[in-house]
């Protein structure tokens, strides 16, 4: 009984970066060798240029068609190699003209890169191109900020937000039409920065070791942080910590910033600016 093949061709090739990304590198790189094809050629050493130029551009492409891939081997990168030496020694090779002939073999490279780009859309991809606009689009004047029980620490928070010139939006105060804290999230979608207040509010033990209860931040709130870094990226989201409190170890690069430290607000801006919000420190002082 004969054994049914696999073939890997048959597998659908996927971008492992953004179409949005590939797309705007290949424009660059028809921008590029429509340049090498302007040029004016009147001597040998501007002919010779002109091939290594075309050399080091053409070898960029491949890589980038091998690299932009999750298969290195994809039929993309074939199709683009391949592109003009079918007809070189037949209607793309100009005899005792080298410049027309490198010339239309350029060209044909960048039929290939604008046949790439217009149909770069239907390709499929590894990255959800959608949520990575979204967080690039995402307002710089307004920050989220979630908490607990602890009233003086979310004052203290929104009071350093609004000092800095932004615009707090405290989720437990919004307007709840009967949404959770997960769909007001959702609602302001284009907020750019979270701070998440990790106050003692509830107590909790490892089990079996219920005799050393630790203070801990409510359930909720360490749900919140995760979802927060989730729909706009961890270096958005940053944790305010009050006191001896235990913190998840399960959310990976946090950045936790110490309330009793008294350059915890310093902190948070430089947090804020990193993720380029427009801070003034001066406003601090």
């Amino acid at each position: 009984m004969g054994q049914k093949s696999s073939n890997p061709q048959s597998l659908s090739t996927r971008l492992n970066i953004s179409n949005h990304e590939f797309e705007s590198k290949i424009d660059q790189r028809i921008k590029l060798g429509t340049d090498l094809v302007l040029r004016n050629i009147i001597s040998q050493d501007e002919l010779a240029l002109l091939q290594t130029d075309y050399t080091s551009w053409n070898g960029y492409n491949n890589e980038y068609l091998k690299q932009s891939f999750d298969n290195p081997q994809n039929e993309y990168r074939k199709s683009y190699a391949d592109a003009g030496y079918t007809f070189i020694g037949q209607m793309g090779d100009v005899p005792g003209n080298p410049i027309l002939t490198l010339k239309n073999l350029i060209n044909y490279k960048l039929t290939n890169l604008k046949d790439l780009k217009d149909k770069s859309e239907l390709i499929k991809s590894e990255i959800n191109t959608t949520s990575s606009q979204q967080i690039n689009a995402l307002s710089k004047t307004h920050v989220f900020i979630v908490h607990g029980r602890d009233e003086i620490a979310k004052l203290q928070a929104a009071r350093l937000i609004e000092k800095l010139g932004f615009t707090p939006i405290i989720l437990h105060e919004q307007s709840s039409a009967g949404k959770t804290i997960i769909e007001k999230i959702e609602s302001y979608s284009n907020v750019g920065f979270g701070i998440v207040l990790y106050t003692a509010c509830d107590m909790g033990a490892v089990q079996g070791e219920e005799a050393n209860l630790k203070s801990r931040a409510r359930q909720n709130v360490v749900f919140e942080h995760g979802f927060l870094i989730g729909k706009i990226g961890r270096k958005n989201v940053c944790a305010l910590v009050k006191g001896d409190i235990e913190t998840p170890n399960d959310i990976s690069g946090v950045v936790y910033i110490d309330m009793n430290n008294a350059r915890w607000e310093v902190d948070v801006a430089k947090e804020l600016k990193e993720s380029g919000y427009n801070v003034d420190m001066n406003k601090l002082f």
